[in-house]
């Protein structure tokens, strides 16, 4: 998750670096700059969008993973219990 997080903030890093390095010395930003800003806010929401899908998957994945265990251990103590009383017959 953290590295996730850090490829964001890297990737965002690097959009704005390349950004600066297409500004010319005017105050006002043409139209390649602007085209730039758009692309580069589209590619880090698009980032975003696509951690906090991951996060989701991630705690899905957990949540299904605990069920099975909780699984598992019922079906052990049936077991047990099933042997149990065989034992016992």
């Amino acid at each position: 998750m953290r590295k996730a997080l850090r490829t964001v903030v890297v990737f965002a890093a690097a959009m704005l670096l390349v950004l600066m390095a297409f500004t010319g010395c005017t105050k006002y930003a043409n139209e390649q700059q602007l085209q730039a800003l758009e692309e580069t806010k589209a590619a880090a929401e698009a980032a975003e969008q696509a951690l906090a899908d991951c996060k989701g998957e991630t705690a899905s994945l957990e949540s299904q993973l605990a069920e099975k265990k909780q699984a598992l251990e019922d079906m052990k103590k049936e077991q047990e219990l099933v042997n149990q009383r065989l034992a016992d017959m």
